[in-house]
């Protein structure tokens, strides 16, 4: 028998994480139902943790769960019902729908709203009235769901001894990325042209971008250009920076759509993770790094737990410290060599097509489910 989920909440079809698994549940054969109800796409985690942008994800939230309520009324039973991210606001809804249609309730957390808040963007007082109601929140929309999913076992760790989820209810699915139809792992011949290093995010001190003006500075007379794309809480920041230390070996973007990323990362010849400081970003490995190993692109990446989990297999990835420009620079210095960046462009490539593609996300899935089933 055909198994049935519906892909459920405030989640943003078009992220990443949520479009690769409604692709690789629909390549799976999966008869998959979705009830979607986005939050607004202008609203940034900067504005939420104003009064004003709580106000106004309050009453975003009230109009998504009326919105659910009557997208799901006549709707047949369904075997799974996954909570896609964002959607810590609406697992306790869900968890009457699941009851009522006699469903497995799975929860894609992504991340713990007080960790984000408090800890790896440090918007948020860590012992304020708004972070003990950031931690309840979690809590609750952590211990409801039959299936709770970590994108990393290192991110499973911390949701089992951070907030009580048990073992046997977690289960690790990895980010993933969606295929590139053009990405065979190459290497261009540079010639006279520079060597094009990109890295994109919406810029929290996750991204260790600083540590990435830092190695430009130190490069800034090689043949090395720097291209970063997005737009974030530290944005300002780095923008003046790169006016204030005349780095014109940095080119900045801004906010670019989905398919003009992918462009670019295709494009590139070498593509950057993470080098942020916090807890948070040793657990985790980014969008942007599935989306380097699917483009077949040689990948540079903060070394911590979550990319020895990961990403070593096959030498796929360099990996170093975080906050370190110096030996970030070191590294790039390194890719200069054509031979370099095309063995790890094919060890990225093999990498991604052996365990990070749509199917690949969707039988982790899938496998949870049929765990807790």
């Amino acid at each position: 028998m055909t198994l049935s989920v519906a892909y459920f909440g405030t989640y943003d079809a078009a992220y990443p994480r949520n479009a690769v698994l409604l692709a690789g549940l629909r390549a799976a054969g999966v008869d998959l139902s979705e009830f979607n109800a986005p939050l607004p796409q202008g609203l940034t985690a900067t504005d939420m943790a104003t009064l004003t942008g709580a106000g106004r994800v309050a009453q975003a939230l009230a109009r998504a769960h009326l919105a659910l309520a009557l997208q799901h009324r006549h709707e047949s039973r369904f075997d799974a019902l996954v909570v896609g991210y964002p959607g810590h606001f609406v697992v306790p809804f869900a968890a009457v729908v699941a009851r009522l249609r006699r469903a497995t309730l799975i929860f894609d957390p992504l991340v713990s709203l007080a960790d984000t808040f408090t800890g790896d963007r440090g918007l948020i007082d860590g012992q304020s009235v708004s972070a003990q109601a950031l931690s309840a929140s979690d809590k609750l929309a952590f211990s409801l769901p039959d299936l709770v999913l970590a994108d990393t076992a290192a991110q499973a760790r911390f949701y089992r001894e951070a907030i009580g989820v048990p073992a046997e209810r977690l289960a690790v699915v990895p980010v993933g990325a969606l295929p590139a139809a053009t990405a065979d792992g190459s290497a261009r011949e540079l010639g006279s042209k520079p060597l094009v290093v990109f890295q994109y995010g919406k810029w929290s001190p996750l991204h260790g971008a600083e540590t990435t003006l830092a190695a430009a500075e130190i490069l800034r007379g090689e043949p090395i250009r720097f291209v970063l794309a997005g737009e974030g809480q530290l944005s300002g920041e780095l923008r003046a920076r790169i006016a204030d230390r005349g780095l014109t070996n940095v080119e900045w973007l801004g906010m670019i759509p989905h398919e003009e990323l992918r462009a670019r990362t295709l494009a590139a010849d070498v593509c950057l993770g993470v080098f942020g400081v916090s807890d948070k970003a040793g657990r985790v490995v980014p969008n942007k790094v599935y989306d380097a190993l699917a483009c077949g692109r040689p990948v540079v990446t903060r070394d911590c737990e979550a990319a020895e989990e990961l990403l070593a297999e096959g030498g796929a990835a360099l990996l170093v410290p975080p906050a370190e420009g110096t030996i970030l620079a070191i590294t790039l210095q390194r890719l200069l060599e054509r031979a370099e960046r095309a063995r790890l462009g094919a060890a990225a490539l093999a990498l991604y097509r052996a365990h990070f593609t749509p199917a690949a996300i969707a039988d982790s899935l899938l496998a949870g489910f049929a765990a807790v089933a």
